[in-house]
């Protein structure tokens, strides 16, 4: 969907980002081996030597993918970092190591907080906030900067508010991916809400709504942004993920815990509605 100018940096950064996503999620390794491989990711991706890394990749890593276009990424990873070196554009490479940073940072956070832990929970909203942040709204600025660097006129609103609301905008649709997944995540022994008893399935309820308001305001930031912008494609680019993430939203506030459990998840046709809605929006 998106212009072509922004294709090639939006691609690389979107790669990288699964890359390193699938080395924090691959709970078969230690948590300190992982720690380790998203370190070595920062590194290699800035022109540090690979061979190690590589190493660590084709031994430990890659024979543990189940999925198949995830062990694929990781097999081809050589690929993807030489595109990246080869990018033509000094720009667009440093906004590719800026979000990949906060990418990295917030998924060893929760490596370190959830699995090197014993008694780690959200205490504040401002932590959750952080962590939303650092591993979704920071897209939002780096779609902001592409599209600044690619494209002419990209946006009709000033820099500072689009990466403003861009920011919200990811925040918005991390909060609901973590209000989606509450039920899992508690078996697997993390609370992302702050200040509530995990075993307290009333109060988690209660905490839901109130995170899902949040996610809501949020989403009307990245409808703002969407709005915003001057090409067509990038528009219904934009505001295609929002659509999708309000209709979950309105499952959710439809679902009890039972519900919620067994999963949250839009009809197929619910999202040809809402690619439609993004295009003639």
């Amino acid at each position: 969907m998106l212009p072509k100018p922004m294709r090639e940096p939006v691609s690389l950064g979107y790669l990288l980002a699964r890359a390193s996503d699938t080395l924090a999620d691959t709970e078969s390794l230690p948590a300190e081996l992982r720690l380790e491989l998203l370190d070595g990711m920062a590194e290699v991706m800035r022109g540090g030597d690979r061979s190690v890394w590589i190493g660590q990749l084709k031994g430990e890593v890659i024979p543990r993918q189940s999925h198949l276009g995830e062990r694929v990424l990781m097999a081809e990873i050589e690929g993807v970092l030489d595109w990246l070196n080869a990018l033509r554009s000094d720009e667009q490479r440093q906004s590719i190591f800026t979000v990949m940073a906060h990418i990295i940072r917030g998924q060893r956070l929760d490596i370190e907080r959830f699995e090197l832990r014993d008694d780690f929970c959200f205490s504040q909203d401002a932590e959750l906030d952080e962590y939303c942040y650092l591993v979704a709204g920071c897209v939002g600025e780096f779609w902001t900067e592409i599209g600044a660097m690619t494209l002419k006129n990209f946006s009709t609103t000033d820099h500072a508010q689009l990466m403003s609301w861009g920011a919200d905008y990811g925040k918005g649709l991390q909060l609901i991916n973590i209000l989606r997944d509450l039920p899992n995540d508690l078996k697997a022994g993390r609370c992302y809400l702050p200040g509530v008893d995990p075993s307290d399935r009333a109060a988690l309820m209660v905490e839901s709504e109130r995170w899902r308001k949040q996610a809501r305001a949020y989403l009307c930031d990245g409808a703002s942004y969407a709005r915003s912008l001057s090409r067509r494609r990038a528009r219904m680019a934009t505001a295609l993920p929002g659509l999708i993430g309000g209709l979950t939203l309105d499952l959710m506030d439809e679902a009890d815990w039972d519900t919620l459990s067994g999963g949250v998840k839009i009809k197929r046709s619910d999202v040809y509605r809402c690619a439609w809605d993004a295009l003639i929006g």
